[in-house]
């Protein structure tokens, strides 16, 4: 990993390009092809812009994803907490019945292994 930040290092190379450029005529009588020689300088900087694009909009994605999860979590949750109350009240709220299913709430806050399919994320 180098030193040098994106701009840093994408700024040298597009110097590096026209110092090449500017003494192209030099070079030749060098023998040495300035298109030869810029060509990696070229393809390497586009390729890092092209991987930087790229992943900045995988961040963004990531962004949104995490909060589209978050949102269908807490959703999750409420409806599930709302049809515990209404299947509470079917049993009647006073019933041995009722007990049991009111410590299924009070379980979410215990650990427990996640079931197949899930990861155990957040």
């Amino acid at each position: 990993m180098t030193r040098f930040g994106h701009a840093q290092v994408l700024g040298f190379s597009e110097d590096v390009q026209k110092a090449i450029e500017k003494e192209s005529a030099i070079l030749r009588e060098n023998g040495t092809d300035p298109d030869v020689l810029l060509a990696p300088v070229v393809m390497h900087r586009e390729q890092t812009v092209a991987l930087n694009a790229q992943q900045e909009a995988l961040k963004r994605q990531t962004k949104a994803t995490t909060g589209a999860y978050e949102n269908s979590l807490r959703s999750t949750y409420v409806v599930s907490s709302g049809a515990l109350d209404v299947l509470i009240a079917a049993v009647r709220k006073d019933s041995d019945a009722a007990r049991n299913l009111k410590r299924l709430r009070s379980g979410v806050r215990r650990p427990r292994k996640p079931s197949e399919g899930e990861t155990g994320g957040k």
